[in-house]
């Protein structure tokens, strides 16, 4: 569970850091509000994932650590998409 949180952590704030310097996107509320709710949001959902959803459909091992990480971690990159969306 901690590698889990770690890799979501990391990834989640290299993601609300660097995508909307790649798309050239200015954050609504500032880059701190951005990496915070992406992280946060990415962090929850890494552990609903892990926890709950992955037992579920029967994975286990290093698919269940990547599945989980990776969807939480895309999941933080959405997250920026509703921030911009709230604020327009």
């Amino acid at each position: 569970m901690f590698m889990v949180m770690l890799i979501t952590f990391v990834g989640s704030v290299l993601v609300t850091w660097l995508l909307p310097k790649a798309f050239n996107s200015q954050p609504p509320y500032g880059v701190v509000v951005d990496i915070a709710v992406g992280t946060a949001v990415g962090l929850v959902w890494a552990y609903i994932t892990y926890e709950l959803l992955s037992p579920m459909i029967g994975l286990t091992g290093w698919l269940r650590l990547a599945g989980s990480a990776g969807d939480a971690i895309g999941f933080a990159a959405v997250m920026l998409w509703v921030l911009r969306k709230i604020k327009s």
